[in-house]
C-alpha cells in the first residue's frame, strides 16, 4: 500500500515534473498570434483569479493576506512572471521549445549559488561548482550546435540565462518573504501582480500596437487555455506547496525533467530539430543538472513560521 502521507508530495512532483515540460509547446503555439507579454498577462489573470476564487471557497474563514504578504507576492510575481515567463515567451518568438527549456534547465545550477548568497544558506560543494560549469558548458555547446542555423543566437542564450537566473531568485525568495499560509492564496497573489506588471511591460513596449483579437488562432487560444488550466492552476500551486515542504534544491529537480519531456514533445508534436550537436548538448545540460541536484544537501533556508498548510492542498 502507498503511504497515503506521501501521496500529495507525489502528485505534485508528478505535476511540475510533466505538466510543465509541455508548457514549453504551448507557449510556443500561444505567442503564434498573441504578443508575448500580453499572452503571459492573460495566463497570469486566469489562472490567480481562479486560484483566489478557490481559496475563498474553500477556505472562506481565512484572514485576506496582511500588506506584507501582499508586498511579498508583489516579489514573487516580478521574479517568477515578469522576468521569468514573460522573458521565455518573448524567447520563444525566436527559438525552438525544446531549445527554449534546455536554458531553463539551469535554474537548479543558479539555485544553490544564490541559496549561498543569503543568511542561512550553506556554501556550494566543489561537486556543485563543477556541475554549474559543465551546465552552462551545455549552453554554449547548444549555441554552437544551433546558432550558425538561426536556432539560437547568443543574445537569446543570454535572455533565457537570465530567465533562468530570475526562476532561481524566486525560487530562494519563498523562503525570505512573507507569503500567506494558504498555498492557493500564495500561489494566487503571485499571479495577479504578475498580470498586472506585464500589462504594464506589453503596453510600454508598444507590442498590443498591431494586435487584433480576430487575428488569433484557435491553437494559440488552446495553447493559452492549457497554460491557464494545467500549466498555472495545477503547476504552480504545487510548486508553491513543495517549496513550503521540501528544500528548494530537492524542488528544482523537475528542471531535469522538464526539457527531456520539452525536447521530445518538440520533436514529435512540432517537428522541432534534433541535431547530434543539440542531443549532446542536450545530454551534458541535463547530467550536469541531474549531479547538483543529487549532491549532499547544505544547510537550507528555514521557511517563515506561517508556511504551515496541509498537504492536502497539493490537490487543488
Amino acid at each position: 500500500m502507498p503511504d497515503r502521507d506521501a501521496l500529495p508530495t507525489v502528485a505534485a512532483f508528478s505535476a511540475i515534473y510533466l505538466v510543465w515540460g509541455s508548457t514549453f509547446l504551448a507557449i510556443r503555439y500561444a505567442v503564434e498570434t498573441i504578443p508575448p507579454y500580453t499572452m503571459m498577462s492573460l495566463r497570469c489573470l486566469g489562472g490567480g483569479v481562479i486560484l483566489i476564487g478557490l481559496w475563498r471557497l474553500r477556505e472562506p474563514g481565512s484572514p485576506w493576506p496582511s500588506r506584507s504578504e501582499i508586498a511579498g507576492g508583489a516579489v514573487l510575481g516580478l521574479l517568477f512572471f515578469v522576468t521569468c515567463h514573460g522573458l521565455l515567451a518573448r524567447e520563444e518568438q525566436f527559438v525552438p521549445s525544446g531549445t527554449a527549456a534546455l536554458c531553463a534547465a539551469t535554474i537548479p545550477l543558479f539555485v544553490p549559488i544564490l541559496t549561498w548568497l543569503v543568511p542561512g544558506g550553506g556554501r556550494p560543494s566543489s561537486r556543485t561548482t563543477a556541475a554549474l560549469v559543465a551546465g552552462f558548458a551545455g549552453v554554449a555547446m547548444l549555441v554552437a550546435a544551433q546558432g550558425s542555423g538561426g536556432g539560437l543566437a547568443a543574445v537569446d542564450a543570454s535572455l533565457l540565462l537570465l530567465m533562468a537566473l530570475s526562476w532561481a531568485a524566486g525560487t530562494v525568495a519563498t523562503r525570505l518573504v512573507p507569503v500567506p499560509s494558504s498555498p492557493l492564496a500564495a500561489s494566487g497573489i503571485p499571479l495577479l501582480w504578475g498580470a498586472a506588471m506585464l500589462a504594464v511591460v506589453s503596453l510600454v513596449s508598444g507590442e498590443a500596437d498591431g494586435f487584433a483579437a480576430a487575428d488569433v488562432t484557435g491553437r494559440s487560444v488552446v495553447g493559452l487555455a492549457y497554460l491557464i488550466v494545467m500549466g498555472t492552476v495545477v503547476t504552480f500551486s504545487a510548486y508553491m506547496w513543495l517549496l513550503r515542504h521540501v528544500a528548494p534544491t530537492r524542488v528544482a529537480t523537475y528542471a531535469f525533467v522538464n526539457p527531456a519531456v520539452a525536447v521530445v514533445l518538440g520533436w514529435a508534436v512540432a517537428g522541432e530539430n534534433l541535431s547530434p550537436g543539440t542531443l549532446l548538448a542536450t545530454a551534458v545540460i541535463i547530467s550536469a543538472v541531474a549531479v547538483a541536484v543529487s549532491d549532499r544537501p547544505r544547510p537550507q533556508l528555514e521557511a517563515p513560521p506561517s508556511a504551515s498548510p496541509s498537504p492536502s492542498s497539493a490537490s487543488s
